[in-house]
């Protein structure tokens, strides 16, 4: 359930990337997020969402601090991110966290699924390796994955599977927001919809925030609140879901609602 705490609050926020054009030439200036500003409630599902190239995905990678943004600033529960010192930066990593995109290609497949749960615990906390074992076994069980399976490899899951170890991964640091990049785009469509109301589920039991991005408007009305539609880095449309969807405002939202597939 959101409420009026901002979790997130993001000003004009700007990330430019130069490309050559030639030893004697001026680099080529893109900027793929164009002077932003919005902000993410404690408790809600925050949408983000457009075609490949929009700038989605860079603005995730801001919040995570991936990568650092040319203008503009994020504060986390009111400090701007960018002051931070070593140790409030370590504390920022246990509080946001990201499930990714694809099952397949962000587990070790060297590591058993007890390492991959268990490294976030063992990196960012002095727990004893009998309490990290007993936190992975209880995180494995809500998300579904049995315990007898603690020392299979990735390699032996199906893809909705792999994905419940990367939410797994993501959870056992206790974190207050999950940075979900695309965590069903990669799935089978009967296994979307499992995915997605085992992040309702955890959402309500953790009071969990969620930042969702994805190009799948048909996946973000199941699971979102709030959505922002962005366009070559900017920002068209920011609405409610019910608003969104029933009377859609930009041409562009137009446009996305008309390529969804309908029986």
């Amino acid at each position: 359930m959101s409420t009026q705490e901002k979790i997130f609050e993001i000003k004009d926020l700007q990330k430019t990337y130069e490309i050559s054009k030639g030893f004697f030439k001026d680099p080529l200036k893109i900027n793929a997020v164009n002077k932003i500003s919005f902000d993410v409630y404690a408790g809600e599902t925050y949408s983000i969402v457009g075609e490949s190239g929009c700038g989605k995905s860079t603005t995730a990678k801001l919040l995570l601090n991936i990568e650092q943004p040319s203008a503009g600033q994020i504060f986390f529960k009111g400090v701007d991110i960018s002051t931070y010192d070593d140790k409030q930066w370590k504390e920022y990593r246990k509080k946001v966290q990201i499930i990714f995109q694809d099952p397949y290609s962000s587990l070790n497949p060297r590591w058993t699924v007890g390492e991959i749960i268990a490294e976030p615990l063992q990196l960012n906390s002095e727990l004893s390796k009998k309490e990290i074992v007993k936190e992975v076994y209880e995180i494995m069980k809500r998300v579904g994955l049995n315990e007898e399976w603690y020392d299979r490899y990735p390699h032996q899951f199906s893809g909705g599977q792999r994905q419940r170890i990367g939410i797994a991964r993501a959870l056992v640091l206790k974190p207050e927001v999950i940075v979900c990049d695309e965590p069903v785009s990669a799935l089978d469509v009967s296994i979307q919809a499992q995915v997605l109301n085992l992040l309702l589920d955890l959402q309500d039991e953790f009071n969990l925030t969620y930042v969702f991005i994805s190009h799948d408007l048909s996946v973000v009305e199941h699971i979102s609140d709030r959505i922002m539609v962005m366009y070559f880095g900017d920002v068209v449309e920011l609405s409610s879901v019910e608003d969104l969807f029933s009377n859609p405002k930009a041409d562009y939202t137009k446009r996305l609602l008309g390529a969804i597939p309908t029986l």
